[in-house]
């Protein structure tokens, strides 16, 4: 099994270039596709600067673009919605009451992914579907800078979803 973090637009480049050692594995990918220092007609202020635009949004993702790149490992887009020490710990966050979400077209891959997630102590993992559902995953990334910023914390912070079924 690999996890990707590799910044979103160099993604791709890095790791087609050692596709042939990733064939046949499980790669976890929870990069988010951030454009940094673009021009926006509306810019977003953060306490940081201008927030960073999303490309691609909406009619791909990147972990769709890592598949494509890459036919013969198995992604699954896992882990983008949390905090990194959320991931690892999600106890540490409201008792681990939230929930992670999965996303791939390999059941095996998926397992891998939910097995490791449930080794760190998660509970409630949702399988969400196909990899074409990471779009929705990365595009939380917005939505996560704003609950931080309503919550008064500078970048993000540490905070769950929880999905009430």
């Amino acid at each position: 099994m690999v996890i990707n973090g590799i910044d979103g637009h160099n993604a791709v480049a890095a790791l087609t270039a050692i596709a042939d050692r990733l064939a046949g594995k499980t790669l976890i990918d929870y990069a988010v596709p951030f454009v940094y220092q673009h021009q926006s007609e509306h810019p977003w202020p953060t306490p940081w600067g201008v927030m960073p635009k999303l490309d691609p949004c909406d009619t791909d993702s990147l972990a769709e673009q890592i598949q494509r790149a890459m036919p013969a490992t198995k992604v699954v887009k896992s882990f983008v919605t949390q905090e990194q020490t959320t991931v690892v710990d999600p106890q540490s966050v409201g008792g681990g009451d939230h929930t992670m979400f999965v996303a791939g077209d390999h059941a095996d891959a998926k397992q891998h992914a939910t097995d490791l997630l449930k080794s760190y102590g998660w509970t409630d993992i949702l399988d969400l579907g196909p990899l074409v559902c990471s779009r929705g995953m990365e595009m939380y990334a917005h939505m996560h800078s704003a609950i931080g910023f309503g919550l008064g914390r500078q970048f993000g912070g540490h905070f769950g979803i929880k999905v009430v079924r």
